[in-house]
């Protein structure tokens, strides 16, 4: 298996100034026979890095994209036009692929910009749809009122601590039922995140999440120019999300394609990682142009 030291010389960085003004780092590898490419947006701890196998293995078949939710963009709002930029930059026209908030983002960015996506890969997350109901609606906003509980219990304990609670979480709550194999491949990627996480970027994150409900309102017209070019991959061992939430996903899209059966909960993609990256390829490689 790869090491994260490995994929940094393979795939190393680059950094450029937007037209906005500010600067944007971001992993690319423009694949000379790919016809497709990928941008990878992680979830809510927002370390793209967390992603370097997905990286890897998407690879072989795209061009590929990631980066972080970088501190210099306040809001999703901001974020998506400097993503929009980097992609005019680029040149490129992409395959959302978002694992829970970044499921949020890419519908975020694929309803302002939709000149810059192909289709989106939404893999355990929810929509922000106007109709999501009242149920979906409550639900949300408690995750929202969890994440600003969250906030204030980083502002007085340890850091150190507070990372040990998400992998602790990660751990012990989140593999019931997985083999040895799989959970040997949780712990390398929590290792990662232990190193990378600092206290400034969860502060971020957490603000950048919250940030999310001003998007709500979301309907079928923002995303009617996707038609069949949606897989949605909700897992059904996964309740991080409820039911209603879901639905309001499925209902907004035009024939998308569902996946129920990819086992592992709500990281079910780090979980299955071959699985999840064979599904996605051939779902994105039938639909090339």
């Amino acid at each position: 298996m790869m090491s994260i030291e490995e994929f940094n010389q393979k795939y190393p960085k680059h950094t450029v100034i937007l037209p906005m003004g500010k600067e944007f780092s971001y992993r690319y590898y423009r694949n000379p026979d790919a016809k497709s490419t990928v941008l990878l947006l992680s979830g809510g701890i927002g370390l793209s890095d967390l992603f370097y196998l997905h990286f890897d293995r998407f690879a072989k078949y795209f061009s590929v994209l990631t980066f972080d939710y970088q501190i210099q963009f306040k809001n999703n709002m901001e974020f998506a036009l400097a993503v929009s930029q980097l992609l005019q930059n680029l040149d490129e026209k992409v395959w959302l692929v978002g694992q829970s908030l970044g499921g949020i983002v890419s519908q975020i960015i694929a309803s302002y910009y939709p000149e810059c996506v192909e289709g989106m890969i939404l893999s355990n997350t929810c929509s922000l749809a106007k109709d999501m109901g009242e149920d979906g609606y409550q639900f949300l906003l408690n995750m929202i009122e969890g994440q600003k509980k969250a906030k204030k219990l980083l502002s007085f304990i340890p850091f150190a601590l507070y990372k040990w609670l998400i992998k602790w979480a990660v751990l012990k709550k989140k593999t019931d039922g997985f083999t040895q194999q799989e959970k040997m491949q949780m712990k390398n990627l929590c290792n990662v995140m232990m190193k990378l996480l600092d206290k400034s970027y969860e502060y971020h994150m957490i603000d950048f999440l919250v940030d999310a409900q001003n998007h709500f309102g979301m309907t079928e017209n923002d995303f009617r120019k996707f038609d069949d070019r949606v897989l949605l991959i909700l897992s059904e061992d996964d309740h991080t999300f409820n039911q209603a939430c879901k639905d309001s996903l499925v209902n907004i899209m035009t024939n998308p394609t569902l996946i129920t059966n990819l086992h592992g909960g709500h990281l079910a993609l780090m979980v299955q990682l071959d699985e999840y990256a064979r599904k996605v390829s051939e779902y994105i490689l039938k639909r090339e142009k």
